[in-house]
């Protein structure tokens, strides 16, 4: 009985999911009738008399609202049938004396979600509350639910104030009701009848009258009074309304555990559609019901099933309603949203009402996400007879509780009271001056230290300007430099003073900036950071508009990131080596300077400046910033709607947080972290900058992210900024990466920061790499030089590699010698090509040492053919006669003493002529050049020798 749409289908797809589990049709089957409820009239009432004695009903489920579920459950008791509810949460249900065959399975009702708000008082230790409430009856017996458990628990209610139902935000403005709780509470308990319309207005209220600040925390327990009743913000079609989202900011919502997450309903959608039901056929504001449906079904199944089995197989047993209720006292099953986990589990109490299994969220102040600050989840109590507590013999148990979230100044949860009190009464006079002193010197102090700011700018000095600006500016100073169009639409161009061209992130102000000593001194080392690989920080902007500006030097070709990604770019290794190299000496001068480290290093915090230097930015001011983000001074960095590239980075900067740093962000604090954690030692941001250096140097390496491919980029970092858990970087291709590179990175990644390098060994590692393969050239260089002195002349050789061209000469002096092989021809027809080869191999080989004695040059050798000159292209007087004649000598002594290698005791017989004259000679050819003799000398020699 009920009043969503196709209800009828989901517990139809309840029964046929049951009878392909053998649960159903083997022994006993359930015809499921549907008729409408909580209208007018009490008109479910009738419709279920009328089922039970015309059409022979034996179990109801539902009906949907607290008033019909009430009758229904009464006649329900009186016939001994079963009645399961599966949404109806007024507290009187809760009653089995009256009510003695119900069984509720709503995830909430009114007891447990007060249990929950006050277990959640009592761990923060809020003894004194206000209590917002409305006119009407469903209100009130909320509210007494509610007072019970304060009662029980020692809670004082210092304020309780009351609006009408119809009333609007400008109605409880104009009532001064909010005047009460400013002046009598902090921590406020919002219990309305209709819960998603009335917090609406309530919290509207509070938002417009500037009360959703830290000092107070508004706590809505979310109960459903109706189908609709869903997150406040959530539209008729599901969409977000993030206007009135706006409104809850800094509240905490107490609702099911599964309240905000999307993974459960996904799971019912995709379950239900095989069935032929899509989003169109339900009504997905209510998608919780449709789950409690289907799990209402499964309850009775199971229930059924054991009381029959127990009976020996009497199907009477069935319909009886106090043993089928005793059957799901204590039953625990898998829901249909178990697959994502515990969540899903349906855990009945002793008293046969579902074990709640509860969250607060937090809504944080971007608006952006809503974050799970605790989980309650049911445990049960040892020695508990439910008959003599009242009770479903259940507890609740606080976990995952996070810390340092809260919007104040440190991040704790608000006081129920002032330190002073609500009126100032328990503070003294003279602490007050005291304090009124310490104020205004304080003042004082930071207006003195701000008119010494040497990195402080004005507005009035800053012009901004587009891109098209930006490239006129450029091609003015350098002809040879342009806007690369990598940056287009990636910077946010600013002329500072006359022409210091600078880019800008844009912060939204909404208070003034209080500097401590530390960011005076850290902003000021900033200013005078010099470096080749440092881009200069120039300064902020703040306190005048309702904004802040962090500004840097601009640098025309973009960022590495830009580079890259750019496929029309071809990045060779040189490039590579270069751009590791610079971000190696940045951060080395970051990590011994004042500064200390980085702190959000990535591949769009490596700008490239005109000379294709790399120049580290963005570098320090990290922890300043997000102080003052927590402190409620500025919002984070709003990128252009334009620019794709910034609201990319902005989305995927949680891949280069280190492991340690990811669990200390706001999203993650469950195990008791704060932010200052991390502050308080520069080796551990050091060790965190390492990490993301091993990021950006794979990015650089392989133009990718270390992830495989068709990896979701975008959803491994949400997840790891709302979970802290990071998708682990692994090297892809470990085939193409050098040993070394490949344990280099590896240690960089390592989740122990311990164990990764310090910038200062990697720097002296890549020192000492440098130099090996400095060496390593040095040795291929001197080889290939020795190469080329033995085929060309060695004074032709060095103005070649000058880039010289050597013109041809004429020599008016020199000698020429020719050899060849007696019987050479005969010889290599009765040998092999390979012991020729050998045999010249080793004749020539002697022949080569005789002459680099006597500084002559051999010219080439054709065959058994050998030719020597001198005195070409060093001139050496008449001694070149001298120098052949001795070069002959040596030759045939050689010869003497060597053996045919394949004819042992064969000797080889040789001819040797010379001749002196004039010869002309130049290199001739480009590919493979040959210094080459011409003229008469040469060519008398050769007629000779043929």
């Amino acid at each position: 009985m009920g009043i969503l749409p196709n209800d009828e289908q989901i517990l139809n797809i309840s029964r046929l999911e049951l009878i392909e589990d053998g649960l159903l049709g083997k022994d006993f089957d359930f015809q499921i009738i549907s008729s409408p409820g909580c209208g007018e009239s009490f008109e479910g009432v009738a419709v279920a008399a009328q089922m039970y004695h015309v059409e022979q009903v034996r179990a109801f489920i539902g009906p949907y609202c607290n008033a019909e579920l009430d009758a229904v459950a009464k006649m329900g008791s009186f016939w001994n049938i079963p009645v399961i509810s599966y949404m109806a949460t007024t507290t009187t249900l809760s009653d089995r004396t009256i009510y003695k065959t119900l069984a509720r399975i709503s995830s909430k009702n009114t007891n447990s979600i007060a249990k929950a708000v006050v277990k959640l008082l009592e761990h923060y230790s809020w003894k004194r509350i206000a209590v917002v409430t409305n006119t009407g009856a469903v209100a009130y017996e909320r509210v007494q639910s509610f007072e019970d458990e304060f009662r029980k628990s020692g809670i004082s209610v210092a304020s309780k104030v009351m609006f009408d139902e119809g009333w609007n935000s400008t109605n409880i403005i104009k009532s001064g009701l909010l005047n009460d709780i400013e002046n009598n509470a902090r921590i406020v308990i919002c219990i309305f009848s209709a819960t998603r319309e009335l917090t609406r207005e309530f919290m509207q209220a509070v938002f417009t009258q500037n009360m959703n600040t830290a000092e107070y925390a508004f706590i809505l327990p979310w109960l459903q009074a109706g189908p609709k009743d869903t997150s406040p913000w959530i539209g008729v079609s599901g969409e977000t309304l993030k206007q009135v989202k706006d409104f809850y900011a800094n509240s905490i919502i107490v609702d099911d555990v599964n309240g905000f997450d999307n993974t459960i309903v996904d799971n019912f959608i995709k379950r239900v559609e095989k069935y032929g039901i899509t989003k169109e056929n339900i009504d997905v504001t209510s998608i919780f019901s449709y789950i409690h449906l289907y799990d209402s079904l499964k309850l009775y199944a199971l229930a059924a099933v054991n009381a029959y089995q127990k009976s020996g197989n009497n199907i009477s047993v069935i319909t009886n309603g106090r043993t089928v209720w005793n059957n799901m006292r204590r039953l625990t099953f898998e829901g249909i949203g178990n697959s994502t986990g515990s969540a899903g589990m349906v855990i009945m109490d002793d008293l046969a009402d579902r074990a709640p299994q509860f969250a607060a969220f937090f809504i944080s102040p971007d608006r952006e996400k809503v974050m799970k600050m605790v989980n309650m989840e049911s445990v049960p109590i040892q020695n508990c007879n439910s008959s003599i507590e009242k009770n479903g013999c259940f507890d609740l148990k606080l976990t995952d509780i996070m810390t340092g979230f809260w919007p104040s100044a440190n991040g704790n949860m608000p006081l129920d009271e002032p330190l002073c009190g609500f009126k100032g009464q328990k503070c003294s006079y003279m602490v007050e001056i005291a304090i009124g002193s310490t104020i205004l010197g304080f003042i004082i102090f930071q207006s003195r230290a701000l008119d010494k700011m040497p990195w402080r700018v004005f507005h009035e000095d800053l012009r901004m300007i587009d891109d098209e600006q930006a490239r006129s500016l450029i091609s003015l100073g350098s002809a040879n430099t342009k806007l690369s169009n990598m940056s287009t639409g990636a910077k946010k161009h600013v002329i500072i003073g006359v022409n210091t061209h600078a880019t800008y992130h844009r912060y939204p102000q909404k208070r003034s900036i209080k500097f401590i000593k530390s960011d005076l001194i850290l902003l000021t080392q900033m200013k005078q950071a010099i470096h080749d690989n440092i881009n200069p920080f120039l300064g902020i902007a703040f306190n005048e508009k309702e904004e802040m500006l962090v500004l840097w030097k601009f640098c025309s070709r973009g960022t590495v990131q830009d580079l890259i990604y750019n496929k029309n770019m071809t990045i060779d290794e040189k490039f590579h080596a270069a751009f590791v190299r610079d971000i190696t000496l940045g951060l080395e001068y970051l990590h011994l300077s004042q500064i200390g480290y980085h702190g959000s290093l990535s591949p769009w915090a490596c700008a490239i400046d005109r000379n294709w230097s790399v120049r580290l930015t963005d570098y320090g001011i990290s922890n300043a910033l997000e102080r003052w983000e927590k402190e409620g001074a500025i919002s984070i960095e709003i990128a252009q709607t334009d620019d794709d590239k910034s609201q990319a980075a902005q989305r995927t900067s949680a891949l280069y947080y280190a492991p340690e740093f990811l669990k200390n962000r706001e999203q993650n604090k469950r195990r008791g972290m704060d932010q200052s954690w991390v502050a308080q030692s520069k080796s551990r941001r050091q060790a965190a900058d390492i990490y993301a250096f091993g990021m950006v140097m794979y990015e650089i390496l392989f133009r990718s992210l270390p992830f495989p491919e068709g990896t979701d980029i975008n959803g491994v970092a949400q997840t790891a900024l709302d979970t802290g858990k990071l998708f682990r970087p692994q090297i892809q291709d470990s085939n193409k990466v050098h040993p070394d590179i490949y344990a280099l990175l590896t240690d960089c990644w390592s989740e122990n920061p311990e164990i990764r390098p310090s910038i200062r060994r990697y720097a002296n590692n890549l020192e000492k790499l440098v130099k090996e393969r400095t060496s390593m050239l040095e040795e291929a260089n001197l080889k290939a030089e020795r190469l080329l002195n033995q085929l060309l002349p060695k004074y032709v050789a060095n103005e070649l590699k000058l880039g010289r061209p050597v013109a041809p000469r004429l020599f008016s002096s020199a000698t020429v010698l020719f050899s060849d092989i007696v019987g050479f021809t005969k010889l290599c027809s009765t040998s092999t090509p390979l012991e020729v080869v050998n045999m010249l191999n080793g004749i020539y080989t002697g022949f080569d040492e005789r002459i680099q004695k006597h500084g002559a040059y051999k010219v080439e050798t054709i065959g058994d053919a050998y030719m020597v000159v001198s005195g070409i292209p060093e001139e050496n007087g008449t001694n070149h006669v001298k120098c052949i004649g001795n070069i002959s000598l040596e030759m045939r002594l050689f010869l003497f003493d060597y053996e045919v290698p394949h004819r042992k005791r064969e000797r080889i017989k040789c001819r040797w002529g010379f001749h002196t004259g004039p010869v002309a000679a130049g290199v001739v050819g480009l590919t493979a050049p040959r210094y080459c003799l011409f003229g008469d000398t040469v060519d008398l020699k050769l007629r000779n020798k043929t």
